[in-house]
């Protein structure tokens, strides 16, 4: 956890060090939308560091991952009733907003299928998402299709649903995911939110090692609003040495 009353400490430290005017005001309600705006940033970056690691080295890979241990949820949490939406593309899918927490982005999942008199066996799906341009190729593809005798498929994902495949022979039954949810909203008590309701002191649920980073991108946000190119300056210095 990372105090929401030492971010906006460094936000306004950062600032008002490089402005030109020293004593620069932001309103409390933009600081708080902009470490919001950071944290969605931050969390993206991340899980495109863990979906492509190539390159990377593991500690890296590692790293990136245990970073973001508090946002994931594992398979077994809540699995998804898969029907029919496409039947000559033998696709299956199921809503994503009915998973609590809230679904961000996709890491990994498996279904269970049946095929004949084998019930309930388990197929996994490819770790990247396809691209609806690719979908026929891989169908018809021997070395890509979806097969039950060697487990696996491939998902995508489209206007909140999530699609999986088969080759026709078998069908799916329920669909076990591993995602990150939506981070807390950062928040400080103190002012009237959006929804009318008065604001309530809630802090940021990352890890304290990602406190620098938050901050880096955070002011380059803050520091592009208010035209202080110091500030963004600083702060782009800072993103590209961070490890």
């Amino acid at each position: 956890m990372i105090s929401v009353d030492r971010l906006l400490y460094k936000i306004d430290q950062r600032l008002n060090k490089l402005s030109s005017n020293s004593h620069q005001q932001i309103q409390l309600e933009d600081k708080l939308l902009a470490l919001n705006e950071a944290q969605i940033l931050l969390v993206k970056q991340k899980v495109n560091g863990i979906s492509v690691p190539n390159g990377m080295g593991m500690d890296a890979f590692k790293k990136r991952y245990d970073d973001l241990q508090g946002l994931v949820i594992n398979y077994d949490k809540q699995p998804l009733t898969l029907s029919s939406t496409n039947k000559q593309l033998n696709e299956y899918s199921a809503q994503l907003n009915s998973l609590d927490p809230s679904y961000f982005l996709y890491l990994d999942g498996y279904l269970t299928a049946d095929k004949g008199e084998c019930k309930n066996k388990k197929i996994w799906l490819n770790p990247d998402l396809i691209k609806h341009g690719s979908l026929q190729f891989l169908l018809t593809n021997e070395h890509y299709k979806p097969s039950f005798e060697y487990e696996e498929t491939f998902c995508s994902i489209s206007s909140g649903y999530i699609s999986v495949y088969t080759d026709g022979t078998f069908t799916p039954k329920k669909l076990y995911l591993m995602y990150i949810k939506y981070p807390t909203k950062i928040n400080k008590e103190g002012y009237i939110d959006f929804d009318g309701e008065a604001s309530t002191t809630v802090d940021c649920e990352l890890p304290e090692s990602l406190e620098n980073e938050l901050l880096n991108l955070a002011v380059k946000h803050l520091g592009m609003d208010t035209e202080n190119a110091s500030a963004v300056n600083s702060a782009q210095t800072r993103i590209a040495t961070q490890e």
